[in-house]
Protein backbone atom coordinates (compact mmCIF):
# COMPACT_ATOMS: atom_id res chain seq x y z
CA UNK A 1 0.00 0.00 0.00
CA UNK A 2 3.06 2.38 -0.14
CA UNK A 3 2.05 3.37 -3.82
CA UNK A 4 -1.39 4.05 -3.05
CA UNK A 5 -0.66 7.97 -2.36
CA UNK A 6 1.51 7.91 -5.65
CA UNK A 7 -1.84 6.12 -7.34
CA UNK A 8 -4.33 9.01 -6.03
CA UNK A 9 -2.40 11.90 -7.64
CA UNK A 10 -2.57 9.62 -10.87
CA UNK A 11 -6.15 8.69 -10.19
CA UNK A 12 -6.78 11.95 -9.92
CA UNK A 13 -4.24 14.17 -12.15
CA UNK A 14 -5.33 11.34 -15.13
CA UNK A 15 -9.38 12.46 -14.90
CA UNK A 16 -8.40 15.64 -14.73
CA UNK A 17 -6.37 15.31 -18.10
CA UNK A 18 -9.16 13.19 -19.81
CA UNK A 19 -11.85 15.48 -19.06
CA UNK A 20 -10.13 18.69 -19.81
CA UNK A 21 -9.83 18.65 -23.32
CA UNK A 22 -13.97 17.79 -23.92
CA UNK A 23 -14.59 21.09 -22.03
CA UNK A 24 -11.89 22.99 -23.61
CA UNK A 25 -13.95 25.37 -24.81
CA UNK A 26 -16.00 26.30 -21.77
CA UNK A 27 -13.06 26.43 -19.50
CA UNK A 28 -9.23 26.90 -20.55
CA UNK A 29 -9.73 27.75 -24.26
CA UNK A 30 -10.59 30.97 -24.77
CA UNK A 31 -7.77 33.37 -25.82
CA UNK A 32 -8.75 35.52 -22.52
CA UNK A 33 -10.07 34.43 -19.11
CA UNK A 34 -14.00 35.29 -18.68
CA UNK A 35 -15.24 36.19 -15.19
CA UNK A 36 -18.26 34.47 -14.61
CA UNK A 37 -20.49 35.07 -11.36
CA UNK A 38 -20.40 32.89 -8.70
CA UNK A 39 -22.70 29.64 -9.24
CA UNK A 40 -24.59 29.95 -5.96
CA UNK A 41 -26.55 27.43 -6.67
CA UNK A 42 -24.13 24.80 -8.53
CA UNK A 43 -21.67 24.67 -5.17
CA UNK A 44 -25.23 23.98 -3.13
CA UNK A 45 -26.70 21.08 -4.84
CA UNK A 46 -22.71 19.32 -5.16
CA UNK A 47 -21.66 20.02 -1.51
CA UNK A 48 -24.59 20.69 0.66
CA UNK A 49 -24.17 17.92 3.55
CA UNK A 50 -26.85 17.06 6.40
CA UNK A 51 -25.87 19.00 9.48
CA UNK A 52 -23.81 21.16 8.02
CA UNK A 53 -24.19 24.95 7.71
CA UNK A 54 -22.28 26.48 5.10
CA UNK A 55 -22.15 30.31 4.30
CA UNK A 56 -24.22 31.60 1.21
CA UNK A 57 -21.54 33.54 0.05
CA UNK A 58 -18.19 32.44 0.81
CA UNK A 59 -14.91 34.63 -0.16
CA UNK A 60 -14.24 34.27 -3.72
CA UNK A 61 -12.32 35.60 -6.32
CA UNK A 62 -11.03 34.32 -9.99
CA UNK A 63 -8.69 32.02 -11.22
CA UNK A 64 -8.21 31.38 -15.10
CA UNK A 65 -11.30 33.45 -15.54
CA UNK A 66 -13.86 30.75 -13.29
CA UNK A 67 -15.20 31.50 -9.89
CA UNK A 68 -12.83 30.03 -7.18
CA UNK A 69 -14.54 30.03 -3.31
CA UNK A 70 -12.86 29.42 0.00
CA UNK A 71 -15.26 28.96 3.29
CA UNK A 72 -13.76 27.95 6.88
CA UNK A 73 -15.70 26.02 9.37
CA UNK A 74 -14.65 26.11 12.99
CA UNK A 75 -16.28 23.61 16.01
CA UNK A 76 -15.63 23.24 20.02
CA UNK A 77 -17.27 20.91 21.74
CA UNK A 78 -17.31 18.74 24.76
CA UNK A 79 -18.63 14.68 25.31
CA UNK A 80 -19.50 13.64 29.09
CA UNK A 81 -20.70 10.36 29.40
CA UNK A 82 -20.18 7.70 32.39
CA UNK A 83 -20.06 3.64 32.14
CA UNK A 84 -22.23 1.15 34.14
CA UNK A 85 -19.30 0.42 36.70
CA UNK A 86 -19.44 -2.72 38.96
CA UNK A 87 -17.38 -0.07 40.99
CA UNK A 88 -18.69 1.99 43.76
CA UNK A 89 -18.37 5.15 43.27
CA UNK A 90 -17.25 4.35 39.69
CA UNK A 91 -13.34 4.34 38.66
CA UNK A 92 -12.13 5.63 35.22
CA UNK A 93 -15.61 5.00 33.72
CA UNK A 94 -16.13 8.81 33.57
CA UNK A 95 -15.30 10.50 30.08
CA UNK A 96 -15.00 14.75 29.34
CA UNK A 97 -13.79 15.05 25.99
CA UNK A 98 -12.83 18.35 24.27
CA UNK A 99 -12.97 18.49 20.68
CA UNK A 100 -12.07 20.91 18.34
CA UNK A 101 -12.07 21.31 14.58
CA UNK A 102 -11.04 23.83 11.74
CA UNK A 103 -12.17 22.53 8.36
CA UNK A 104 -10.87 24.80 5.11
CA UNK A 105 -12.29 24.25 1.68
CA UNK A 106 -12.04 25.67 -1.54
CA UNK A 107 -14.46 25.08 -4.39
CA UNK A 108 -13.32 26.27 -8.10
CA UNK A 109 -15.72 25.07 -10.72
CA UNK A 110 -15.30 25.39 -14.67
CA UNK A 111 -19.83 25.37 -14.92
CA UNK A 112 -21.49 22.52 -14.49
CA UNK A 113 -19.25 20.32 -16.46
CA UNK A 114 -16.58 20.52 -14.31
CA UNK A 115 -15.95 21.38 -10.52
CA UNK A 116 -13.29 20.29 -7.59
CA UNK A 117 -13.67 20.09 -4.05
CA UNK A 118 -10.72 20.08 -1.19
CA UNK A 119 -11.16 19.85 2.35
CA UNK A 120 -8.51 19.40 4.63
CA UNK A 121 -8.87 19.57 8.71
CA UNK A 122 -7.85 20.05 11.88
CA UNK A 123 -8.53 18.37 14.84
CA UNK A 124 -7.79 18.31 18.59
CA UNK A 125 -9.04 15.56 20.70
CA UNK A 126 -8.41 16.11 24.68
CA UNK A 127 -9.26 13.86 27.25
CA UNK A 128 -9.98 16.34 30.23
CA UNK A 129 -10.15 13.81 33.23
CA UNK A 130 -7.01 12.65 34.81
CA UNK A 131 -8.66 9.21 35.65
CA UNK A 132 -10.31 8.29 32.39
CA UNK A 133 -9.11 5.16 30.87
CA UNK A 134 -8.47 6.22 26.97
CA UNK A 135 -6.24 9.10 28.41
CA UNK A 136 -7.25 10.48 24.77
CA UNK A 137 -4.68 13.62 23.43
CA UNK A 138 -3.99 14.23 19.99
CA UNK A 139 -3.60 16.69 16.83
CA UNK A 140 -3.87 16.15 13.84
CA UNK A 141 -3.95 16.68 10.74
CA UNK A 142 -7.09 14.67 8.63
CA UNK A 143 -7.92 14.52 4.78
CA UNK A 144 -12.06 15.28 4.16
CA UNK A 145 -13.31 15.73 0.70
CA UNK A 146 -11.22 15.77 -2.32
CA UNK A 147 -13.05 15.26 -5.74
CA UNK A 148 -13.52 15.68 -9.31
CA UNK A 149 -16.93 15.81 -10.19
CA UNK A 150 -18.21 16.28 -13.44
CA UNK A 151 -21.89 16.57 -14.76
CA UNK A 152 -23.90 15.79 -18.19
CA UNK A 153 -20.87 14.37 -20.14
CA UNK A 154 -21.26 14.61 -23.50
CA UNK A 155 -24.66 15.91 -23.23
CA UNK A 156 -26.05 13.04 -21.45
CA UNK A 157 -27.64 13.27 -17.96
CA UNK A 158 -25.04 11.45 -15.94
CA UNK A 159 -21.99 12.97 -13.76
CA UNK A 160 -18.89 10.93 -13.06
CA UNK A 161 -17.36 11.84 -9.51
CA UNK A 162 -13.67 10.56 -8.68
CA UNK A 163 -11.90 10.92 -5.41
CA UNK A 164 -12.50 10.95 -1.88
CA UNK A 165 -16.74 11.05 -2.15
CA UNK A 166 -19.40 11.33 1.01
CA UNK A 167 -21.39 9.05 1.21
CA UNK A 168 -24.63 10.18 2.81
CA UNK A 169 -28.25 8.52 2.66
CA UNK A 170 -31.04 10.97 4.15
CA UNK A 171 -31.66 9.14 7.38
CA UNK A 172 -27.52 7.92 7.68
CA UNK A 173 -29.06 4.44 8.24
CA UNK A 174 -27.11 2.81 5.14
CA UNK A 175 -23.97 4.58 5.00
CA UNK A 176 -22.66 8.57 6.49
CA UNK A 177 -19.17 8.41 5.72
CA UNK A 178 -16.40 9.34 3.27
CA UNK A 179 -14.56 6.68 1.23
CA UNK A 180 -11.92 6.71 -1.69
CA UNK A 181 -14.29 5.88 -4.40
CA UNK A 182 -15.18 6.34 -8.42
CA UNK A 183 -19.49 7.20 -8.52
CA UNK A 184 -20.97 7.21 -11.67
CA UNK A 185 -24.75 8.87 -11.33
CA UNK A 186 -27.33 8.53 -14.00
CA UNK A 187 -30.32 11.04 -13.11
CA UNK A 188 -33.61 11.35 -14.63
CA UNK A 189 -36.95 13.52 -13.93
CA UNK A 190 -38.16 11.19 -11.12
CA UNK A 191 -35.65 8.37 -11.07
CA UNK A 192 -31.79 8.24 -10.04
CA UNK A 193 -29.58 5.72 -10.43
CA UNK A 194 -25.85 5.78 -8.54
CA UNK A 195 -22.95 2.88 -8.51
CA UNK A 196 -19.78 3.57 -6.77
CA UNK A 197 -16.62 1.69 -6.33
CA UNK A 198 -14.59 2.24 -3.29
CA UNK A 199 -11.43 1.20 -1.73
CA UNK A 200 -8.92 3.14 1.08
CA UNK A 201 -5.93 4.30 -0.65
CA UNK A 202 -4.05 5.87 1.81
CA UNK A 203 -4.52 6.35 5.29
CA UNK A 204 -6.92 9.90 6.29
CA UNK A 205 -4.79 11.11 9.32
CA UNK A 206 -1.72 12.47 9.89
CA UNK A 207 -0.91 10.75 13.35
CA UNK A 208 -1.38 7.11 11.73
CA UNK A 209 0.70 5.69 8.61
CA UNK A 210 -1.27 3.11 8.41
CA UNK A 211 -5.11 2.80 6.86
CA UNK A 212 -7.36 1.72 9.81
CA UNK A 213 -7.45 -2.57 9.82
CA UNK A 214 -11.51 -2.30 9.40
CA UNK A 215 -10.55 -0.61 6.28
CA UNK A 216 -7.56 -2.27 4.89
CA UNK A 217 -7.81 -4.53 1.68
CA UNK A 218 -11.57 -3.80 2.38
CA UNK A 219 -13.23 -3.29 -1.29
CA UNK A 220 -16.90 -1.78 -1.45
CA UNK A 221 -19.32 -1.39 -4.43
CA UNK A 222 -22.62 0.38 -3.41
CA UNK A 223 -25.62 0.94 -5.25
CA UNK A 224 -28.58 2.91 -4.54
CA UNK A 225 -31.87 3.89 -6.98
CA UNK A 226 -34.13 6.58 -5.97
CA UNK A 227 -37.66 6.85 -7.34
CA UNK A 228 -40.05 9.58 -6.61
CA UNK A 229 -43.49 7.93 -7.56
CA UNK A 230 -45.77 10.74 -6.25
CA UNK A 231 -45.42 14.03 -5.10
CA UNK A 232 -43.32 14.15 -1.45
CA UNK A 233 -43.38 10.18 -2.00
CA UNK A 234 -40.11 8.66 -2.38
CA UNK A 235 -38.80 4.59 -2.84
CA UNK A 236 -34.83 3.47 -2.88
CA UNK A 237 -32.79 0.60 -3.48
CA UNK A 238 -29.68 0.16 -1.33
CA UNK A 239 -26.88 -2.83 -2.40
CA UNK A 240 -23.71 -2.95 -0.75
CA UNK A 241 -21.29 -5.63 -1.51
CA UNK A 242 -18.54 -6.10 0.99
CA UNK A 243 -14.75 -8.04 0.29
CA UNK A 244 -12.35 -7.84 2.82
CA UNK A 245 -8.91 -9.44 1.06
CA UNK A 246 -6.78 -9.34 4.35
CA UNK A 247 -5.18 -12.53 5.78
CA UNK A 248 -7.26 -13.59 8.53
CA UNK A 249 -4.49 -14.58 11.15
CA UNK A 250 -3.85 -17.99 12.45
CA UNK A 251 -4.29 -19.52 15.87
CA UNK A 252 -1.17 -18.77 17.77
CA UNK A 253 0.38 -16.31 15.93
CA UNK A 254 1.18 -12.81 17.14
CA UNK A 255 0.05 -9.83 15.96
CA UNK A 256 -0.14 -6.11 16.64
CA UNK A 257 -4.37 -5.66 17.64
CA UNK A 258 -3.78 -1.61 16.15
CA UNK A 259 -2.84 -2.84 13.23
CA UNK A 260 -4.80 -6.11 12.21
CA UNK A 261 -8.88 -6.41 13.24
CA UNK A 262 -10.66 -9.16 14.46
CA UNK A 263 -12.84 -10.09 11.48
CA UNK A 264 -12.82 -10.26 7.76
CA UNK A 265 -15.91 -10.56 5.79
CA UNK A 266 -17.46 -11.24 2.28
CA UNK A 267 -20.79 -9.91 2.93
CA UNK A 268 -24.00 -8.29 0.68
CA UNK A 269 -26.33 -6.30 2.14
CA UNK A 270 -29.89 -5.99 0.07
CA UNK A 271 -32.51 -2.71 1.55
CA UNK A 272 -35.12 -0.84 0.47
CA UNK A 273 -36.95 1.79 2.11
CA UNK A 274 -39.99 3.68 1.70
CA UNK A 275 -40.62 7.74 3.02
CA UNK A 276 -42.67 10.30 1.91
CA UNK A 277 -45.76 12.33 3.83
CA UNK A 278 -48.99 14.52 3.98
CA UNK A 279 -48.74 18.43 3.49
CA UNK A 280 -50.19 20.24 6.33
CA UNK A 281 -53.81 20.64 6.53
CA UNK A 282 -56.46 21.27 9.16
CA UNK A 283 -55.05 18.17 10.93
CA UNK A 284 -51.38 19.09 10.47
CA UNK A 285 -49.16 16.96 8.80
CA UNK A 286 -47.13 13.10 8.97
CA UNK A 287 -44.02 11.87 8.07
CA UNK A 288 -43.49 8.04 7.43
CA UNK A 289 -40.63 6.17 6.80
CA UNK A 290 -39.91 2.57 6.62
CA UNK A 291 -36.28 0.70 5.93
CA UNK A 292 -36.05 -3.33 5.56
CA UNK A 293 -32.41 -4.74 5.00
CA UNK A 294 -31.24 -8.00 4.85
CA UNK A 295 -27.08 -8.80 5.20
CA UNK A 296 -25.54 -12.39 3.95
CA UNK A 297 -22.04 -13.44 3.59
CA UNK A 298 -19.60 -15.57 5.34
CA UNK A 299 -17.15 -14.23 7.89
CA UNK A 300 -13.80 -15.12 9.50
CA UNK A 301 -13.32 -13.92 12.98
CA UNK A 302 -10.68 -14.49 15.48
CA UNK A 303 -10.17 -14.31 19.69
CA UNK A 304 -7.37 -12.65 20.63
CA UNK A 305 -5.21 -12.87 24.36
CA UNK A 306 -3.50 -9.07 25.23
CA UNK A 307 -0.28 -9.90 25.37
CA UNK A 308 0.91 -6.44 25.63
CA UNK A 309 0.14 -3.03 24.44
CA UNK A 310 1.17 -3.63 20.82
CA UNK A 311 1.36 -7.58 21.00
CA UNK A 312 -1.81 -10.17 21.13
CA UNK A 313 -1.53 -13.77 20.04
CA UNK A 314 -4.80 -15.35 18.44
CA UNK A 315 -6.36 -18.19 20.64
CA UNK A 316 -9.18 -19.24 18.45
CA UNK A 317 -10.39 -18.87 14.76
CA UNK A 318 -13.77 -19.09 13.43
CA UNK A 319 -15.55 -19.24 10.44
CA UNK A 320 -18.95 -18.88 9.57
CA UNK A 321 -22.22 -17.88 7.74
CA UNK A 322 -24.18 -14.54 7.69
CA UNK A 323 -27.81 -14.56 7.53
CA UNK A 324 -29.64 -11.23 9.12
CA UNK A 325 -32.15 -9.47 8.54
CA UNK A 326 -33.40 -6.06 9.97
CA UNK A 327 -36.43 -3.40 9.71
CA UNK A 328 -36.56 0.29 11.11
CA UNK A 329 -40.47 1.92 10.89
CA UNK A 330 -42.05 5.28 11.96
CA UNK A 331 -44.14 8.56 11.76
CA UNK A 332 -43.71 11.95 12.86
CA UNK A 333 -47.13 13.91 12.92
CA UNK A 334 -46.15 17.44 13.36
CA UNK A 335 -49.96 19.06 15.02
CA UNK A 336 -51.24 22.64 13.33
CA UNK A 337 -50.30 24.30 16.47
CA UNK A 338 -48.50 27.30 18.04
CA UNK A 339 -44.56 25.77 18.27
CA UNK A 340 -46.03 23.10 15.98
CA UNK A 341 -45.50 19.88 18.36
CA UNK A 342 -44.20 16.84 16.61
CA UNK A 343 -44.71 13.03 17.98
CA UNK A 344 -43.02 9.93 17.01
CA UNK A 345 -43.30 6.47 17.11
CA UNK A 346 -40.77 4.08 15.85
CA UNK A 347 -39.93 0.97 16.21
CA UNK A 348 -36.28 -1.26 15.39
CA UNK A 349 -35.33 -4.66 15.02
CA UNK A 350 -32.11 -6.66 14.13
CA UNK A 351 -32.30 -10.17 14.03
CA UNK A 352 -30.36 -12.10 16.36
CA UNK A 353 -28.40 -15.85 16.92
CA UNK A 354 -29.19 -18.32 19.10
CA UNK A 355 -25.51 -19.28 19.36
CA UNK A 356 -26.77 -22.87 19.10
CA UNK A 357 -25.03 -22.92 15.65
CA UNK A 358 -21.47 -22.17 15.34
CA UNK A 359 -21.33 -22.22 11.65
CA UNK A 360 -23.71 -20.16 10.86
CA UNK A 361 -24.49 -16.64 12.58
CA UNK A 362 -28.23 -15.27 12.08
CA UNK A 363 -27.59 -11.65 13.83
CA UNK A 364 -27.81 -8.98 11.62
CA UNK A 365 -25.01 -6.14 11.56
CA UNK A 366 -24.93 -3.08 9.78
CA UNK A 367 -22.79 -1.47 7.15
CA UNK A 368 -20.19 0.10 9.35
CA UNK A 369 -20.80 3.32 6.84
CA UNK A 370 -23.81 3.60 9.02
CA UNK A 371 -24.56 7.06 11.32
CA UNK A 372 -28.25 6.24 12.42
CA UNK A 373 -28.97 9.79 12.93
CA UNK A 374 -32.06 10.81 11.50
CA UNK A 375 -33.69 13.91 13.48
CA UNK A 376 -37.07 13.02 13.68
CA UNK A 377 -38.42 16.25 12.35
CA UNK A 378 -35.60 18.53 14.13
CA UNK A 379 -33.09 21.45 12.40
CA UNK A 380 -30.72 18.97 13.66
CA UNK A 381 -30.06 15.49 13.24
CA UNK A 382 -28.76 12.75 16.36
CA UNK A 383 -28.71 9.63 17.55
CA UNK A 384 -31.76 7.94 16.46
CA UNK A 385 -31.42 5.26 19.12
CA UNK A 386 -30.07 7.21 21.87
CA UNK A 387 -27.15 9.06 22.47
CA UNK A 388 -26.01 7.52 25.47
CA UNK A 389 -26.34 3.89 24.45
CA UNK A 390 -25.74 4.57 20.60
CA UNK A 391 -25.82 0.75 19.78
CA UNK A 392 -25.70 -1.05 16.71
CA UNK A 393 -29.05 -2.09 15.04
CA UNK A 394 -27.64 -5.65 15.46
CA UNK A 395 -29.58 -8.48 17.92
CA UNK A 396 -31.81 -5.38 19.28
CA UNK A 397 -35.53 -4.27 19.32
CA UNK A 398 -35.95 -0.72 20.18
CA UNK A 399 -38.92 0.90 20.29
CA UNK A 400 -38.81 5.05 20.05
CA UNK A 401 -41.12 7.72 21.36
CA UNK A 402 -40.58 11.38 20.89
CA UNK A 403 -41.93 14.76 21.27
CA UNK A 404 -40.43 17.68 19.64
CA UNK A 405 -40.87 21.58 19.58
CA UNK A 406 -39.84 24.36 16.49
CA UNK A 407 -38.65 27.07 18.10
CA UNK A 408 -37.84 30.79 16.25
CA UNK A 409 -36.95 30.29 12.95
CA UNK A 410 -34.84 27.68 12.76
CA UNK A 411 -34.21 26.25 16.17
CA UNK A 412 -35.93 23.33 17.84
CA UNK A 413 -36.45 20.97 21.39
CA UNK A 414 -36.61 17.10 21.19
CA UNK A 415 -37.84 14.89 24.03
CA UNK A 416 -37.18 11.07 22.98
CA UNK A 417 -36.97 8.25 25.02
CA UNK A 418 -36.29 4.86 24.22
CA UNK A 419 -36.96 1.35 25.49
CA UNK A 420 -34.02 -1.20 24.31
CA UNK A 421 -34.41 -5.32 24.62
CA UNK A 422 -32.17 -7.94 23.25
CA UNK A 423 -33.95 -10.24 20.64
CA UNK A 424 -31.90 -13.45 22.17
CA UNK A 425 -30.01 -13.19 25.23
CA UNK A 426 -26.22 -12.45 24.83
CA UNK A 427 -23.58 -11.09 27.67
CA UNK A 428 -22.15 -8.53 24.84
CA UNK A 429 -23.77 -5.56 22.46
CA UNK A 430 -22.27 -5.02 19.20
CA UNK A 431 -20.88 -1.68 19.05
CA UNK A 432 -22.35 0.36 21.14
CA UNK A 433 -21.14 3.28 23.61
CA UNK A 434 -22.12 1.94 26.91
CA UNK A 435 -19.30 -1.46 27.38
CA UNK A 436 -20.49 -2.63 30.26
CA UNK A 437 -20.58 -6.89 30.28
CA UNK A 438 -24.10 -8.52 30.40
CA UNK A 439 -25.36 -11.42 31.72
CA UNK A 440 -26.55 -13.54 28.58
CA UNK A 441 -29.41 -14.80 30.48
CA UNK A 442 -31.71 -11.56 30.14
CA UNK A 443 -33.28 -9.31 27.37
CA UNK A 444 -34.26 -6.57 29.03
CA UNK A 445 -31.47 -3.52 28.43
CA UNK A 446 -32.99 -0.72 30.35
CA UNK A 447 -34.47 2.29 28.75
CA UNK A 448 -33.01 6.04 27.65
CA UNK A 449 -33.83 9.45 27.85
CA UNK A 450 -32.52 12.62 25.31
CA UNK A 451 -33.42 15.88 25.40
CA UNK A 452 -31.48 17.92 22.05
CA UNK A 453 -31.61 21.71 21.65
CA UNK A 454 -30.41 22.90 18.56
CA UNK A 455 -30.46 26.30 17.63
CA UNK A 456 -29.65 27.30 13.87
CA UNK A 457 -30.49 31.29 13.47
CA UNK A 458 -27.97 32.19 11.45
CA UNK A 459 -25.68 30.31 8.74
CA UNK A 460 -22.76 31.34 10.07
CA UNK A 461 -23.52 30.46 13.76
CA UNK A 462 -25.83 27.36 15.35
CA UNK A 463 -24.98 25.85 18.64
CA UNK A 464 -26.22 21.93 20.06
CA UNK A 465 -26.42 21.05 23.97
CA UNK A 466 -27.68 16.87 24.85
CA UNK A 467 -28.90 15.27 27.77
CA UNK A 468 -29.04 11.99 28.15
CA UNK A 469 -29.50 9.15 30.65
CA UNK A 470 -29.76 5.82 30.51
CA UNK A 471 -31.05 3.04 33.34
CA UNK A 472 -30.12 -0.57 33.24
CA UNK A 473 -32.52 -3.33 32.98
CA UNK A 474 -32.10 -7.04 34.10
CA UNK A 475 -29.81 -7.68 31.43
CA UNK A 476 -26.54 -5.84 33.28
CA UNK A 477 -26.91 -8.00 36.47
CA UNK A 478 -25.99 -6.61 38.90
CA UNK A 479 -26.03 -3.12 38.05
CA UNK A 480 -29.66 -3.25 36.79
CA UNK A 481 -31.71 -0.12 37.90
CA UNK A 482 -28.46 2.02 37.47
CA UNK A 483 -28.55 5.11 36.35
CA UNK A 484 -25.74 6.91 34.12
CA UNK A 485 -26.03 10.32 32.21
CA UNK A 486 -24.13 11.68 29.35
CA UNK A 487 -23.80 15.44 28.00
CA UNK A 488 -22.85 17.20 24.99
CA UNK A 489 -22.32 20.26 23.68
CA UNK A 490 -21.21 22.23 20.10
CA UNK A 491 -20.60 25.76 19.12
CA UNK A 492 -20.45 25.48 15.19
CA UNK A 493 -19.15 28.72 12.98
CA UNK A 494 -18.83 29.11 9.63
CA UNK A 495 -17.60 31.74 7.52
Amino acid sequence: MNDCPRYLALMLSGTFWILCPVYSATALGENAPRVEPFPTALRARLTEREDENRVEQPWTTQFLGHPLSATLQYELAADWSRQISENDPPQGKTRLLLEQQAEGEVFYTLGSRLSFLAQVRVKMEQELRSDSVRGLSDVYIERGEMWINSEQIFGLPFSLEIGRLDFEDDRRWWWDDDLDAVRVTVAGKSVELALAVAEELGPTRSDHRFIEPARQDVRRVIAEATWDWHPDHMLQLFALHHTDRSPTPQIGEIIDPQREDETDAKLTWLGARATGGWAEGLSGSLRYWLDTARVRGDERAVNLLLLSQHQSVVSERVERDVDGWAFDLGATWTAPLNYAPRFTLGYARGSGDKGGDDLRDRAFRQTGLNGNAPGFGGVQSFRGYGMLLDPELSNLAILTVGVGWSLYTSSSLDLVYHTYRQVEPTNALRHARLDAALTGRDRNLGHGFDLVLAVEESDWLEFEVAASAFRAGEAFGPQRGEWTFGGFGAIRLAF
